[in-house]
């Protein structure tokens, strides 16, 4: 791809006393052997100890002894964070020291949950996969609501018939206390698709709108979306503890989304992070319309308002500008 041609390469194997990179600015792309949980094992723990080695963060207990990944289930099983990296991310986590109730899985809406398998198909059974417990905003977002600091308001309604939400103002969204309060830091896991509010919906999208409560209200308009989507990443308590952004290409969608649509579904056996969620859905918009364009569809074209957002003001999110970024490429196992 182009646009990986311009980037800095640098090799693996960097001098042990070498300064630290900054997290912002590394972007680590692991291929993948392949989709089974023996290919995610070995790909994570790669990135993770490459992103370790070369930022010196640490993703081991702090003082709370808990961590969250943050899933995206918005396109139910056919287009949802897949199930080995979760499965893989964990065992990482596991090995550095965290017990398995202390690794919490989360997204917004119980029923997306469901949907894509993270929610047992019985409300009553426990909110568990595979031993690990699973939290939905939108559940308890009405004992949070009354909390100044997880309050994000906007003057935006939602659409004519959508029901009130519990704590009484539609124009009050409410952010995830679990991520704000309670773990030592937060990884996401987004699914890269287009979306006809923000361009591309993929890491910014699932660290903001798909992470309260009340957000669908900003997905009518391009406009409040992007202003939204930016806001909620920038917000400090909620940032600070987001550490890293792991973006799997197993199946990406180039047209329709973020619903799912099996027919506009593309996948690369590639793993990419960083602590940059703005590079990140950069090189998912090149990947998008590079897609479209083979299909001979139209491309997203001008560029989504979300990346001139991104930095503008006091708010800087991360670069896009290649010759900023530095690219690790680790091969496949």
């Amino acid at each position: 791809m182009r646009f990986f041609t311009a980037l800095a390469l640098v090799l693996v194997g960097t001098a042990a006393g070498d300064a630290a990179t900054d997290p912002k600015l590394l972007l680590i792309e692991q291929k993948l052997g392949g989709f089974e949980d023996r290919d995610y094992a070995v790909a994570v723990e790669k990135t993770l100890g490459e992103f370790e080695g070369r930022t010196g963060l640490s993703l081991r207990p702090g003082e709370l002894k808990r961590c969250g990944l943050k899933l995206s289930s918005e396109g139910g099983a056919g287009l949802a964070t897949p199930k080995p990296l979760v499965r893989a991310i964990t065992a990482a986590l596991l090995r550095r020291g965290f017990a398995q109730g202390a690794i919490t899985l989360c997204d917004a809406k119980p029923d997306n949950l469901r949907q894509a398998g993270f929610l047992p198909p019985l409300s009553s059974q426990p909110d568990s996969f595979e031993g690990f417990p699973v939290l939905a905003w939108e559940t308890l977002a009405p004992g949070w609501a009354a909390d100044s600091r997880l309050r994000y308001e906007n003057q935006v309604l939602p659409r004519p018939g959508t029901p009130n939400v519990p704590w009484g103002d539609a124009r009050v969204s409410v952010l995830p206390k679990t991520l704000v309060d309670e773990v030592d830091f937060w990884i996401n896991l987004p699914v890269l698709s287009d979306s006809r509010s923000l361009g591309v919906h993929g890491a910014m999208a699932a660290a903001s709108i798909g992470n309260m409560a009340n957000a669908e209200r900003f997905l009518d308009n391009p406009f409040n979306a992007s202003k939204a989507a930016v806001e909620v990443c920038a917000i400090p308590k909620l940032s600070k503890r987001n550490v890293l952004t792991m973006l799997s290409l197993e199946r990406y969608q180039v047209l329709g989304g973020p619903g799912f649509d099996a027919s506009w579904c593309r996948s690369e056996k590639t793993l990419l992070g960083s602590a940059n969620p703005v590079i990140l859905d950069f090189i998912g918009l090149q990947k998008i319309n590079a897609a479209r364009a083979a299909s001979g569809i139209a491309t997203i074209h001008p560029e989504p308002p979300i990346f001139a957002a991104a930095n503008a003001g006091e708010i800087r999110l991360g670069t896009c500008r290649p010759a900023d970024i530095t690219l690790v490429r680790l091969p496949a196992p």
